[in-house]
């Protein structure tokens, strides 16, 4: 049993434990399988792993817990799907994916005198300041996406590496002049959310 971490198309041998199976240009780059139960630390370990084969090659993610038997089945689920893997993986070259959260800084505790016209008035305006975050950063993006959450916004961005400053910039600049809003900016991680094919 193996584990599958990344594909790409970059023919760099990746470092030991780790291994590659390559077909028509593609590579798989897996691990032997451990067998653990899954938790946060393993989650953390696959996320890891993943990390530093970005920092040295462009690659699809895959996500954690992708297991085969054998690098003969990793080589089968590469064979025939060459061109859909090539098209993903050129949609996230040279880009990483940041995630931004929007919530209220602290929840309104509710007024038993506000009428339901003043609640939704409230909601509404609450729904315009996410809607005003996510407008200033999605020029900065190649592509969003937008994820339903409890959050007023809970969105992953397709950052171009060479904009990531500039954008988590403008992240901060939107906390400074709206403090009533926590905005919370994370990564780059690998773009699992633009992935496509290869999850």
């Amino acid at each position: 049993m193996i584990e599958l971490y990344a594909i790409t198309d970059d023919p760099t041998p990746p470092d030991p434990p780790l291994r590659a199976v390559r077909s028509d240009g593609m590579a798989v780059l897996y691990a032997p399988a451990e067998r653990r139960a899954v938790t946060a630390e393993a989650l953390w370990h696959h996320e890891h792993v993943v990390e530093e084969l970005m920092a040295g090659r462009e690659l699809l993610p895959v996500r954690y817990g992708t297991f085969v038997a054998d690098p003969s089945a990793a080589a089968e689920a590469l064979a025939g799907r060459r061109d859909e893997l090539a098209a993903s993986l050129d949609r996230v070259r040279g880009a990483v994916e940041l995630a931004v959260r929007a919530e209220i800084r602290e929840p309104e505790e509710a007024d038993s005198t506000e009428s339901g016209r003043d609640y939704m008035s409230a909601k509404a305006g609450r729904m315009a300041k996410a809607d005003l975050v996510h407008d200033r950063l999605s020029p900065l993006a190649r592509e969003h996406v937008l994820r339903p959450g409890p959050e007023l916004l809970r969105a992953a961005y397709l950052v171009d590496r060479a904009a990531v400053e500039h954008f988590v910039s403008l992240v901060r600049r939107l906390q400074e002049s709206h403090p009533e809003l926590d905005l919370l900016c994370t990564g780059p991680w690998p773009p699992y959310s633009f992935a496509g094919e290869a999850q």
